[in-house]
């Protein structure tokens, strides 16, 4: 367990290699839940978007998390 500090305006840090184990990135937002006296933090669900750039479509999807994560779950 790790253990986080709460400044004067109420942020807490989530540490840097725990975001990037969940692939939470700073423009992200989380859907934050308390259930019997826990704080749980969920990364919101990201939709893919579509853009034009010149004339290509270029697709934009949430974040895996870290792919190195993933890779080793894989196998």
């Amino acid at each position: 367990m790790t253990a986080i500090a709460i400044d004067d305006t109420g942020k807490l840090e989530i540490p840097l290699e725990i975001r990037q184990q969940l692939g939470i990135t700073t423009a992200q937002s989380l859907n934050l839940e308390v259930r019997q006296g826990c704080i749980i933090l969920q990364p919101l669900e990201q939709e893919a978007k579509v853009q034009r750039q010149g004339s290509a479509l270029v697709l934009e999807t949430p974040s895996l998390g870290n792919l190195d994560t993933l890779i080793e779950n894989l196998g």
